[in-house]
């Protein structure tokens, strides 16, 4: 499969979507378990939950380079802090292994290898458990040391207190200017839990299937992205993906 990955983040303001969001391409490979298999009888037949749902575990990977803070309104343009929010760069390199279960509005048990008939749509909704590997890093491009150029936040070590060159003065009476500060940025590779909540479409061709998905996935972290302001009180929400994607499902014949 692939498509399009947003992840929803602390670069941008999180209810303005367009600057809170960050799309890429991601990719993967899916299996699915049919649950009717090599028990189906022609006199007993199967059950509902056979005919309906499907189990899909997934294993996806995705990359987001060149991260920027949305342009804020009536942010001073020429102020320090505007300098320090636009200078400011977001990557991410994200691993997915996950597992949904899917409910289909048809029967599946003519819709599969079992039982082909071609060009028959099916629509499905899912909901799903995931496990997350992420690797975040936040960088800046006002760098005072080297000749400038990009520098990862947290490995100057020529000043006393290197962050302020990149990122809020937490001494600072202004709210906005101590919101992204050295407690904020997580440059460490991590992991987490989440969950996920999607549906699509699946069109049945003669040994493979068409599949359209679209998912909402939630994060049981909010440092996915390496940001995380756990002391300013707008920070409320976990990081979050929209994943749209495109597969290919080959039908394996049954042994009879």
């Amino acid at each position: 499969m692939f498509g399009v990955t947003s992840f929803q983040s602390d670069f941008g303001e999180s209810d303005d979507f367009p600057s809170a969001n960050a799309a890429t391409m991601g990719f993967g490979l899916v299996y699915y378990l049919n649950f009717f298999g090599n028990e189906y009888n022609w006199r007993t037949g199967t059950s509902y939950f056979s005919e309906h749902f499907k189990l899909k575990a997934e294993f996806m990977y995705t990359s987001k380079t060149n991260i920027r803070h949305e342009p804020w309104v009536g942010l001073d343009e020429q102020g320090d802090f505007y300098a320090k929010l636009d200078a400011m760069r977001g990557n991410i390199d994200l691993y997915n292994i996950g597992t949904q279960m899917e409910f289909y509005f048809f029967t599946i048990e003519d819709y599969s290898a079992f039982f082909e008939e071609k060009g028959k749509i099916n629509p499905y909704i899912s909901a799903g458990v995931h496990f997350s590997m992420y690797d975040p890093k936040v960088t800046s491009t006002l760098n005072p040391y080297n000749g400038g150029g990009l520098v990862e936040i947290g490995t100057v070590e020529e000043d006393i207190e290197p962050y302020r060159y990149l990122l809020g003065n937490p001494d600072s009476p202004d709210k906005e200017d101590w919101k992204w500060t050295r407690e904020a940025v997580y440059n460490d590779a991590g992991s987490s839990f989440g969950v996920s909540f999607g549906g699509g479409v699946r069109y049945s061709l003669n040994y493979v299937d068409m599949v359209l998905d679209a998912r909402w996935q939630h994060f049981f972290s909010d440092k996915v992205d390496g940001l995380a302001a756990d002391h300013d009180p707008g920070n409320k929400y976990n990081d979050t993906m929209i994943f749209v994607n495109l597969g290919i499902v080959y039908k394996f014949k049954p042994r009879y």
